[in-house]
């Protein structure tokens, strides 16, 4: 089964305001039971609201995971020097 077709099929957490304001739901990407993809995400994203609502999302239904808040703190940080 593939990423898409497990993701649209889960019982996974849902956050329909977030997709219809940020044009995704981190749970989609955030619930995935393989490592990488959250990650790889991450590191696509160009937003800085969106890092937010990935970083509020992981902290209410996976408890703040260290490597997936490290990785969304480096993106934040990369997105800021970009800007100077």
């Amino acid at each position: 089964m593939s990423v898409p077709t497990q993701a649209a099929t889960s019982d996974r957490p849902r956050y329909p305001e977030i997709d219809e304001d940020m044009g995704e739901d981190p749970a989609r990407f955030l619930s995935s039971s393989e490592r990488y993809l959250p990650l790889a995400r991450i590191l696509g994203i160009r937003d800085r609201g969106l890092l937010s609502a990935y970083r509020a999302v992981e902290l209410r239904e996976f408890g703040g995971r260290d490597a997936i808040l490290e990785a969304i703190d480096e993106r934040e940080h990369e997105l800021m020097e970009e800007l100077r």
